[in-house]
């Protein structure tokens, strides 16, 4: 189901189908792989490839029972600051407003570091997810299908539009290869203008990279916290600055203590304020001396020592397993 929603292919070897209407059942079972899951909205299951789905997925405000256990709640982006999130919530970007909200959100995190609480919540699931984080094509690796109840046959819930029901894989996979990554949302939004927005910003895949550095914080001890590395520096770096790679660990300051967080494994490890800054300045700029240069004025060192310090850092850490600049 997540591979459905956020269309990031490899949660299960072949495709998530969902199929709006039983009577194409068997014609995603047709093109399901042995690995494939099929969803089926109204569906009665009986098979162990079949999960039965009931609700709605496409509809604000409501909620998706899959398989009788899991139930998703739907939501669109422009109203999640003013929900309370209760159980996994499916959150939708969809319209223009919804891109608008999203974008300015974004963008008010890296001038703020201020955060959008409801993203930051373990049970926020972004839709389209691998658009945004810029995660392989979805059309070429045919991780998701979605058959309307007309029959049409889309790259997505709300993707372009590849065959109609009784197509086979064959043709379907063809044109899939000549898809866009923006073609997951081709039936609901101008794909040029969502294009144009995410080429302005290359550095969205980071800021979803700080949602998830979030949910690793505990409730309890957010509102003193500041998450370093996106939106706030310990060094001066400017808001506008280059980014660190979406990969590299986030520095984690509350109550005068600097702690490493490595989202990769969820490692985390306590650093001095000084090796902080230098991590920091590493991650940001991805080279030594630079670095050294950045953060030896306001440690008030020398550029030799900060140097110095930056290349034993590196070296403790690459010895611990965690790429500072992020590059793995």
């Amino acid at each position: 189901m997540d591979q459905w929603i956020t269309g990031i292919p490899g949660r299960i070897p072949d495709h998530a189908i969902f199929v709006e209407d039983p009577g194409h059942e068997s014609f995603a079972k047709e093109l399901a792989g042995e690995q494939s899951i099929v969803f089926v909205l109204d569906g009665g299951g009986g098979d162990d490839a079949v999960i039965p789905v009931s609700g709605f997925f496409n509809v604000a405000g409501e909620e998706l029972l899959v398989g009788g256990t899991l139930n998703l709640e739907i939501q669109d982006y422009v109203a999640i600051p003013f929900v309370n999130l209760i159980g996994v919530t499916v959150v939708r970007i969809t319209t223009a407003e919804d891109w608008q909200a999203f974008f300015d959100d974004a963008e008010e995190s890296r001038r703020s570091g201020y955060f959008v609480r409801q993203l930051t919540e373990v049970n926020a699931v972004l839709a389209e997810r691998g658009l945004l984080d810029g995660s392989p094509a979805i059309g070429s690796s045919l991780a998701r299908l979605h058959i309307t109840r007309d029959g049409r046959v889309l790259s997505g819930p709300y993707g372009s539009q590849i065959g109609w029901a009784g197509d086979s894989l064959a043709d379907i996979h063809k044109r899939c290869l000549a898809l866009q990554p923006e073609s997951s949302l081709a039936s609901v939004c101008d794909v040029e203008v969502i294009r144009k927005s995410l080429d302005a910003r290359p550095w969205i895949p980071r800021y979803l990279a700080a949602l998830d550095a979030w949910k690793f914080i505990p409730q309890g001890n957010r509102a003193d916290t500041t998450l370093v590395g996106f939106g706030a520096s310990l060094y001066g770096a400017s808001p506008t600055d280059d980014l660190p790679s979406p990969r590299a660990p986030f520095i984690i300051h509350r109550a005068g203590e600097h702690t490493l967080l490595d989202t990769a494994s969820g490692r985390t490890f306590r650093l001095g304020p000084d090796a902080a800054a230098i991590i920091e300045a590493l991650s940001n700029l991805r080279d030594v001396q630079t670095a050294a240069s950045a953060v030896a004025a306001p440690l008030g060192i020398s550029a030799a020592v900060a140097e110095e310090s930056a290349r034993v850092i590196l070296t403790q850490f690459e010895q611990a397993g965690v790429d500072v600049f992020g590059a793995s």
